[in-house]
This record gives structure tokens, sequence and C-alpha cells, in this order.
């Protein structure tokens, strides 16, 4: 476990960032910061509040610029990019927003459908089919028609979860996609990220408060603390000797590692 962990093992860093230095209003955010993300892993972005989750998610999307330091995507460098090359780099991302921001004037389809008419040239038998392919592939059915404001918290989630991932995109930015929801859609948003991670090779980059999921989901954990941050596989911070990573990891921590302790006796 170390504060910039590199991508071993013929892994490759999909997203890194390097020597991150910002700050608002006479307060720093980040000082010296430095991360990756490896293609096709879910990497989960956790800490206390404040310390910078959705900060360094709009970091990654170029929604937000450093003050000094690196932050390349897929090979690009974006502290450079004009807008139209930021741009041209968010076409391979994905956002899952934390309130779904879906528009509530339009339907479900229309929804999931509008980046692909914004962007894409495709006939309408297309967009069409693209986007049953995405509902499908969240579990909706027959909710095209629907407004957002007819559906539940948790069919709103997938909802916006299948307009994030309609462009096709190769990193998904998923910001609390758990938050307000009860344990049952919990687990089914847990459920299907890993899912469209393992079947579709997306990269998936959550900041999360839930712990549980975040254990059993990530890949990998960077743990944002004292303007910087920590990574490790989540086994590596379960068994963290450093008592401020060991509260925060807390009772599912160890919950985690007597299943992974189990489940090894078991084989």
């Amino acid at each position: 476990m170390a504060s910039a962990q590199a991508a071993t093992d013929g892994d490759e860093a999909h997203v890194v960032c390097e020597s991150i230095h910002l700050g608002f209003g006479g307060r720093d955010v980040f000082v010296d910061l430095n991360c990756e993300m490896v293609a096709g892993h879910v990497t989960v972005l956790m800490g206390t509040s404040g310390t910078g989750k959705s900060t360094l998610l709009r970091l990654i999307g170029g929604l937000q610029r450093p003050d000094a330091g690196s932050i390349r995507v897929a090979g690009s460098e974006l502290s450079g990019l004009a807008e139209v090359g930021l741009a041209e780099v968010r076409t391979r991302l994905g956002m899952l927003f934390q309130n779904g921001a879906l528009l509530d004037s339009m339907t479900i389809f229309d929804n999931v459908a509008l980046p692909l008419r914004e962007h894409t040239k495709l006939a309408r038998d297309q967009i069409a089919a693209e986007v049953r392919d995405r509902l499908d592939a969240v579990g909706l059915e027959d909710v095209e028609h629907l407004l957002p404001g007819e559906l539940s918290g948790g069919m709103l989630r997938r909802a916006a979860l299948a307009r994030a991932i309609i462009e096709s995109p190769e990193v998904l930015l998923c910001d609390e996609p758990f938050s307000g929801l009860d344990p049952p859609n919990v687990e089914r948003i847990e459920g299907l990220l890993t899912r469209l991670n393992r079947e579709r090779g997306l990269t998936v980059i959550v900041t999360s408060h839930h712990m549980a999921s975040s254990l059993r989901m990530g890949h990998r954990i960077i743990l944002l603390k004292d303007k910087a941050a920590v990574s490790g596989t989540p086994r590596e911070l379960a068994m963290s000797e450093d008592s401020e990573i060991h509260d925060f990891i807390g009772a599912d921590g160890a919950a985690y590692l007597k299943t992974l302790s189990d489940a090894e006796a078991a084989s």
C-alpha cells in the first residue's frame, strides 16, 4: 500500500493523476495528490466528507482544472487541452451524477437518447435500438414512456446509469451511486456496476460512503486523506495497521476479511 500505487503485473493505468494541487478560496483540497486507475478495473474513491471525492471526479472529467499537476485519461493530458480537446476526451467518458440529473419534462426514452441525438448522426431506429439495449442492460422494462417523476428512486438511478453508458464510454465515472437508496437497491446498483465492468470491459471509478459495497466491488480503493491519497486493494486497506485507515474501514473491514478467510478456508 502506498501514496502513489503504480499499475503492476501488466495492468495499464487508464487514468493517472500526478502531483495534483488544487485549492478553493485559500483552502487546499489536494496537495501533491498522486493516484492511478487501472483499465478494466473498478476503483472506489473513499474518504470523509470534504476530502475531495467528487472534486477528483470533476478533475478526471475535465470539468475542473487543477492549479498544478498532470491528469491523463487514456493517454491524453488534460491540462493543456482547450475546450474542443476536452470535449473529445469526454466522448470516452460516461458520468452518473449523484442525483441522476435526468430532465423531468422528458420521458425516460428521450432522456437516455439525448446524448446520441446531440452528439451523433445515428438514424432514429438506430437510436431506439441503442436506448433499448442500455435499458435492458440495467434491468429496466416498459419504462420508456414514463417521466422521471413516475419512477422509484432505484429505477431512476438505473435509468441515469443507462444514459451514462449510452455512448459506449471507456471510463464510467459514478458520483455516490448508492446515495439515498435502500439496501436492496444498493445491492442492485452494485451488481449492475460490477456486471458492466465485467461484461463490457468498462473502467469504473466510483465515489462512495458505502463501505461494504466498496470493499466487495472495488479491485482497488483510493482513500483520500491529508489532502493526498493512499491506495491499495480492499484486503490491504482492511489489514492496514494505520490507525486512521483502520478506524475509517471499521467493522465492515473486519467483516470483509472474515468473508475472505471463510471463502479461502472452504476452497
